[in-house]
């Protein structure tokens, strides 16, 4: 069962920072409750780095072209 990413290609640059903005936000409070050892899924780490990843790549292709 794969899990459906967003379609970052066809998002607009604001809407691409935004999405930025909130997986930061999200990944600092993971990584917080981490510290703690509050947080079940350790798996989120991973998955929300590489949303922001796929989300810069996006960025730098629009600023790029």
């Amino acid at each position: 069962m794969a899990k459906k990413t967003k379609d970052y290609k066809s998002m607009k640059p604001e809407d691409l920072k935004k999405e930025l903005i909130a997986n930061r936000k999200v990944l600092f409070e993971n990584n917080f409750k981490h510290k703690m050892g509050q947080l079940k899924e350790s798996h989120m780490l991973k998955e929300t780095k590489k949303e922001i990843a796929r989300i810069k790549t996006e960025l730098s292709k629009e600023n790029g072209s």
